[in-house]
């Protein structure tokens, strides 16, 4: 099964090009479930009219119900059985969307509260989040633009220590940014200063499927003048049946 976690930037920035070049990039991936933050009602537009969207994946919405002036997105080729959207304490119209589908995983996706102040904010999501997915399902995938960096100590304490970080325990030391203004120079332009994090992080907790893959997707400028996708690198997880849950 693969997945992909991307957030896209609700940036005006080359929007139309930006949009395109993600939608003919998602396409191409072709995965199972994709989970997205910072998608705007302009994107969700085209994300529903796209014709291999139509095709082949349910959505979680498709109106922009459920987002404040941007929000978080699933679609998924799997079945969903069940969808559920949690409210969280918020001043940046944060909500977990959750997904339980007919493989018997669950996949929820956040974008938590944004910017270095907000450490106690993203705490107290993390408080309700983390108790909300224990009693879920025991098998999880939690992916998203987290805003905390392995070395968050607070964030990362309030993390149920069963979830395993897909990306060092596939890739160990490398350091995997997903906001890396050396390769995303558009970034630096945005942004006016230079970062090197991983705050897009996906977490699973599971017997049935383990890590087989995972790699950072929208690395390469998509035109002569340093367009990137987003202003975030996207992250595509391979997950294959566990040799624990077969045995």
């Amino acid at each position: 099964m693969k997945l992909v976690t991307w957030n896209v930037w609700f940036g005006a920035h080359k929007f139309r090009v930006r949009q395109e070049a993600l939608l003919a990039e998602l396409s191409r991936r072709s995965p199972d479930v994709i989970v997205l933050q910072e998608v705007t009602q302009k994107l969700l537009a085209a994300i529903v009219e796209a014709p291999w969207v139509r095709a082949g994946y349910q959505i979680s919405d498709v109106d922009g119900s459920t987002f404040s002036r941007y929000g978080v997105l699933l679609l998924s080729r799997i079945p969903i059985r069940r969808l559920v959207v949690l409210d969280l304490p918020t001043e940046m119209g944060r909500r977990l969307l959750s997904a339980e589908l007919s493989c018997g995983l669950t996949v929820a996706t956040i974008h938590l509260e944004s910017t270095s102040e907000c450490t106690a904010t993203r705490v107290a999501q993390l408080g309700i989040i983390q108790p909300y997915l224990a009693a879920s399902s025991p098998d999880v995938v939690f992916a998203g633009d987290m805003n905390f960096a392995p070395d968050a100590a607070a964030e990362n304490a309030a993390l149920d220590p069963t979830f395993v970080d897909v990306w060092p325990a596939l890739h160990g030391d490398r350091p995997g940014f997903t906001v890396d203004t050396n390769i995303n120079f558009m970034r630096y332009v945005m942004h006016a200063e230079h970062a090197h994090k991983r705050i897009d992080r996906v977490f699973l907790r599971s017997r049935a499927f383990s890590p087989r893959a995972a790699t950072l997707v929208g690395v390469e400028p998509i035109d002569e003048e340093d367009t990137f996708i987003s202003d975030h690198f996207g992250i595509e997880v391979e997950l294959a049946p566990s040799l624990a849950a077969q045995s």
